[in-house]
């Protein structure tokens, strides 16, 4: 009987919903309460002005009372360590003996640490580290600290900051050592800053005093709503809230924007920072909805396309033609690299030409590349979300200068990432994604129609009658590239123009020449 009773309350319910969902279609539909608490104080903050800062964590008021009392703990000084200048020494009450230094130039983990342990133990606290973070990888400029005892000066820590989130603690603990990674504590205030944009976002808020991050910061929360590189115009103005991060009284960059606003072509776009019901943190507008995708725009925010697919281009280093199987991105080293869509991490390995990459496989087969990089800043199997920053921008492998090589593949085979991404405005060029067998010849071109793809299959055609057209020549000793060429009825100059090489090119026996 109880249950019968429930069942007909819940059916009365079920209609009440409906007949109110009718009855209001029109109406906006009202914000969950917690994110409505969200926008309503974030739009309090906004409404200061820039010179005011919100100080988000504040310290306990007996520490309050006593620096009012006159009861200041004496500030840590720190002196030069005279045995090697390099280091600063200081001492710590609780940690013990702390040299602190930066990684120079032709450091490496092997060359520090051997100056405080023998290579026994060298090799013991390497080994123990490699499961957490390889020490083969430290970084030029990142600061370290080694921690002694005062009395005896055993070893007893390595400190060494891996990025601005994290750092590598390896211990001595019982004759053997122990790795764990931290993260990195920092002092948080909110600011609130408003620009008004003259040329370019960076621009814009370097003019405020504040540092082209905050630019990268902010494109990233609107990345989905805004195509940073074509559709600012002078007049455009933001605000946001954001938090800035200190360590030691000295400005470590940003953390999280809680909230902005961004006046784009005379429309306004809002993002609030908000707990979603997975219990993830991801940006909400003023109407409720998600502004998080699956897939975005670009890996970057708002910086430039530098070189497009092609798979016949002048390869910058070598001279040759070779195919060009992504698009490339000017990006100064350090940039923030985004992934794309939601999907799994498969490789973070180094691969050749593409120098530091990783390697992102999305649902249905589709992968993403990014070479290039000079930091990598996830790890193999790890799940990421469209947006999330993957790594940083750089120049390894073979490479020009700073850059990001961005490549979409299905399946490992390579097509242009302009088929899937409408890079000039910024949207997914179709819900539904149809890739043909023409996206994947030589003749691939980005700009035509969908449409005319599924009905003409000229271009399948032209490209089976071109590989069976192809001829090749196997060389042989005493081969000569005029003899080749008179074989065949060709010319010297076709052949190089083939196969990328000079007409002074050394011929290997065994190799394979193409002469049509």
């Amino acid at each position: 009987m109880r249950r019968i009773l429930w069942c007909i309350i819940s059916l009365c319910l079920i209609l009440l919903s409906l007949a109110l969902l009718l009855r209001f279609r029109d109406d906006a539909d009202p914000l969950p309460a917690p994110l409505e608490n969200v926008v309503s104080h974030v739009e309090g903050l906004l409404s200061l002005s820039p010179e005011h800062a919100v100080d988000e964590f504040k310290q306990d008021e007996e520490e309050e009372v006593q620096k009012e009392d006159g009861e200041e703990e004496d500030a840590k000084e720190a002196d030069v360590y005279e045995a090697n200048p390099r280091y600063t020494i200081e001492q710590d009450p609780e940690q013990g003996e702390v040299l602190r230094s930066e990684i120079q130039k032709g450091d490496t983990a092997g060359k520090i640490l051997g100056d405080w342990m023998d290579a026994n133990d060298l090799a013991e606290l390497l080994a123990a580290a490699k499961p957490v973070y390889a020490l083969t990888k430290v970084r030029f400029g990142q600061p370290f600290a080694v921690v002694r005892d005062p009395q005896t000066k055993a070893f007893r820590c390595f400190k060494y900051e891996i990025n601005q989130e994290k750092y590598l603690i390896v211990e001595k603990k019982d004759d053997r050592f122990v790795a764990r990674l931290e993260e990195i504590d920092y002092q948080t205030s909110l600011a609130v800053i408003k620009g008004e944009i003259k040329s370019t976002l960076s621009g814009a808020v370097t003019e405020q005093g504040e540092n082209v991050a905050l630019a990268i910061a902010l494109a990233n929360v609107f990345a989905s709503e805004i195509n940073f590189i074509s559709d600012l115009r002078e007049g455009d103005a933001f605000e946001v809230l954001v938090e800035k991060r200190f360590r030691h009284d000295a400005f470590e960059g940003y953390g999280r924007v809680l909230g902005a606003k961004f006046t784009n072509q005379n429309k306004q776009h809002t993002a609030y920072l908000f707990h979603n019901e997975r219990g993830r943190e991801t940006y909400y507008n003023a109407e409720g909805d998600n502004l998080h995708r699956e897939l975005l725009k670009a890996p970057l925010s708002f910086l430039r396309v530098t070189s497009r697919y092609s798979m016949a281009r002048r390869h910058p280093v070598f001279g040759n033609t070779r195919p060009h199987q992504g698009i490339d991105y000017g990006a100064p080293t350090g940039t923030p690299i985004m992934a794309v869509g939601d999907g799994v991490i498969t490789n973070i390995g180094r691969a050749g030409g593409y120098g530091k990459q990783v390697i992102i496989r999305h649902d249905n087969g589709l992968e993403t590349y990014y070479g290039h990089l000079s930091e990598r800043m996830v790890e193999p199997n790890q799940w990421v979300e469209a947006g999330q920053i993957i790594g940083l921008g750089g120049s390894t492998g073979r490479s020009t200068g700073p850059h990001l090589h961005f490549e979409t593949r299905y399946y490992g085979q390579s097509f242009d990432p302009e088929r899937l991404i409408d890079f000039k405005n910024g949207l997914l060029c179709r819900e539904t994604f149809l890739l043909k067998k023409s996206f994947f010849s030589i003749y691939s071109n980005a700009g035509q129609d969908f449409d005319d793809e599924i009905a003409n299959e000229e271009q399948d055609k032209k490209e089976a009658a071109e590989k069976a057209a192809m001829k090749y020549h196997r060389i042989k000793s005493g081969d000569t590239l005029g003899a080749i060429a008179r074989k065949y009825g060709t010319t010297v100059t076709n052949i190089c123009r083939l196969n990328g090489i000079k007409s002074t090119t050394t011929l290997r026996i065994g190799r394979s020449l193409r002469v049509r």
